[in-house]
C-alpha cells in the first residue's frame, strides 16, 4: 500500500506532462538542440573534445559534460529515431522519475505521509515545466536526491560504503551537468559543517570518501579536457528573481506550510532535519549571491530548492495530521491536493516549445539546401543550435557558451558593414535576418517565411 501512495505523485506528473508533449511535435526545450547536435557529433567522430560546427569557423573545445548526450545518442540508435523525437517522447518520463526519486528519498528519510504530500506540493511551483524538459539537468535531478540520501545514510549508520556509493553517483552527475554537481557538493559540505558545529560528533572520513570518489569518477572526462585546454568559463548573464516571482517558483502552498515544518525542524534538530534545512538554505543563498556581485541564473538554481522546501511543507502538513483535529487535516489535505494538481496542470497547459515553427522551417531549409560548409550568421542567437542540430550546418554561435575561445563579429554582418574580404576570411556562406531587415551586400535572398529571411553568398564573390 505504501508503494502505491509513493508512486501516485509521479504518475500524476507523468499525465500532466503529456499535455504539452502530445500538443506539440517538437521538444519543449531550446537547450535540447545543442545536446542533439552533440549526440550527432559523437556518433560521427567518436570520442572528441572539439566541436568544429559551433562558433565556426574557429570551433571550440567541448566544455559540456558528455554523458547525457551519449545516452541520447544510444536511445536514438536503439529505437532508430531522430534525437529530437527521442527527446520529445522522453519528456513525461523525465517528469515521472524526477518526482519518483524525490518522493522515494523523502519516504526513506521521514515517512510515507510526508513523501506523499511533498511530492504533490512540488506541482504548485511555476518551475514544474522544467521537470519535463529533456535536458541534462533533469537527469541530474533524478540522481541528486539519491546521492544526498546515501551520504546522509553513511553519516547516520557510520558506514563508509554509502559514502562511496554517494560519491560515485555524484561523479556521474559531474559527467552530466556542471551546475548540479556544484550545488550538490555545496549542500553536502554545508550539511557536514552544520553537523560538526551543532552535533560536534561526525566522522569526516565520510566526507572525504564522498569528495574523492566524486572527483575520481568526474576526472574520467574532465581531467583530460582541462589538461588539454585549461579552464574556459564564461559567466552567464545575471538573472534576478523578485519576491513575487520567488513565491511562484517555490510554490505558494509550500511557502504557506513552511513555518509549521520549519518550527518542527528547529525544535528537533535531528540529523535528517539538518539535512533538509541546509539543503534548502544553502541553495537559497547561492541563488542570491548576485548581491555580492556574482552573476547567477537564479531560476535554474531555485529549481533545486523546490524539493527541500516541499519536504519542509510536507512535514508541516504531517504535523497537522498528528497534532490537530483529523477533520481539519483531511479538509486541508484535500484542498491542497486539488489546488496543486490544478496548478500544475495550469502551468503545464501554458508550456510550449521555446523554438517556434519559423525557426524549425529555417533549419529544415538548411537541411534540404545547405552546403554543410558555409558558416551561418543569424540575427537571432536562438536559431544557431536549431540549425546545427537539424541540418549539421556550421553556425557562428551555437547555444551553450562555455569553451568559446574565438567568435565572429556577428554585428557587422547583421548590419551589412562588411567587405568581401571579411566574407572570405570568415567563411560566411549564409546570413539569416529577421523579416524587414535590409538585404546584406554580396548575398541573395533564397528563402523567407513569416519571421526570417535566408540569404546565400553570391557565387561570383
Amino acid at each position: 500500500m505504501e508503494i502505491f501512495f509513493l508512486i501516485i505523485p509521479a504518475l500524476v506528473v507523468f499525465f500532466i506532462a503529456l499535455i504539452p508533449t502530445l500538443k506539440f511535435q517538437w521538444p519543449l526545450s531550446w537547450d535540447i538542440y545543442y545536446h542533439a547536435h552533440m549526440a550527432h557529433l559523437y556518433l560521427e567522430q567518436g570520442f572528441t573534445y572539439f566541436d568544429a560546427l559551433t562558433y565556426a569557423p574557429f570551433g571550440r573545445p567541448i566544455f559540456y559534460p558528455p554523458l547525457f548526450q551519449y545516452i541520447l545518442a544510444f536511445w536514438g540508435v536503439l529505437f532508430n529515431q531522430d534525437f529530437l523525437t527521442v527527446a520529445r517522447v522522453s519528456q513525461p518520463f523525465f517528469a515521472f522519475f524526477v518526482l519518483l526519486s524525490f518522493t522515494y528519498v523523502t519516504y526513506k528519510i521521514y515517512n510515507i505521509c510526508v513523501a506523499f504530500f511533498a511530492g504533490f506540493l512540488t506541482m504548485s511551483t511555476s518551475l514544474i515545466h522544467r521537470f519535463v524538459l529533456p535536458i541534462p539537468e533533469n537527469l541530474a535531478l533524478i540522481i541528486f536526491p539519491i546521492t544526498i540520501y546515501l551520504y546522509y545514510w553513511s553519516i547516520k549508520d557510520n558506514n563508509y560504503r554509502y559514502a562511496l556509493f554517494s560519491g560515485i553517483l555524484a561523479g556521474i552527475i559531474f559527467l552530466v551537468h556542471s551546475l548540479s554537481i556544484l550545488i550538490l557538493v555545496m549542500v553536502i559540505t554545508v550539511f557536514t559543517v552544520s553537523i560538526l558545529i551543532l552535533k560536534r560528533k561526525i566522522n569526516l572520513k565520510h566526507f572525504w570518501i564522498f569528495l574523492i570518489s566524486t572527483l575520481l569518477v568526474g576526472s574520467i572526462w574532465w581531467l583530460p579536457l582541462l589538461l588539454k585546454n585549461g579552464f574556459v568559463f564564461i559567466s552567464p548573464p545575471n538573472q534576478v528573481a523578485g519576491l513575487g516571482v520567488y513565491l511562484l517558483m517555490l510554490g505558494v502552498p509550500s511557502v504557506i506550510l513552511m513555518p509549521i515544518g520549519g518550527y518542527l525542524i528547529l525544535k528537533r534538530r535531528e540529523i535528517k532535519d539538518l539535512l533538509v534545512l541546509t539543503w534548502f538554505l544553502s541553495i537559497l543563498f547561492l541563488a542570491n549571491i548576485y548581491l555580492l556581485g556574482i552573476d547567477v541564473l537564479s531560476e535554474r538554481i531555485l529549481t533545486f530548492a523546490v524539493f527541500p522546501l516541499a519536504i519542509i511543507a510536507g512535514l508541516g502538513l504531517d504535523y497537522v495530521r498528528t497534532h490537530f483535529n483529523r477533520k481539519l487535516f483531511y479538509s486541508l489535505a484535500a484542498l491542497i491536493l486539488v489546488a496543486v494538481i490544478f496548478t500544475g496542470a495550469y502551468y503545464m497547459s501554458y508550456t510550449k516549445p521555446l523554438v517556434n515553427p519559423s525557426e524549425i522551417d529555417v533549419a529544415n531549409w538548411f537541411k534540404a539546401n545547405g552546403d554543410s560548409q558555409g558558416v551561418v550568421v543569424s540575427s537571432n542567437y536562438k536559431l544557431d543550435p536549431v540549425i546545427v542540430a537539424v541540418a549539421r550546418q556550421p553556425v557562428a554561435t551555437g547555444g551553450y557558451d562555455n569553451g568559446r575561445l574565438n567568435s565572429l563579429d556577428i554585428g557587422k554582418y547583421i548590419n551589412g558593414n562588411f567587405a568581401k574580404s571579411d566574407v572570405i576570411s570568415d567563411k560566411v556562406g549564409y546570413i539569416v535576418l529577421d523579416v524587414g531587415m535590409e538585404t546584406p551586400p554580396y548575398f541573395t535572398l533564397v528563402y523567407q517565411n513569416e519571421r526570417y529571411m535566408v540569404f546565400r553568398l553570391e557565387v561570383e564573390v
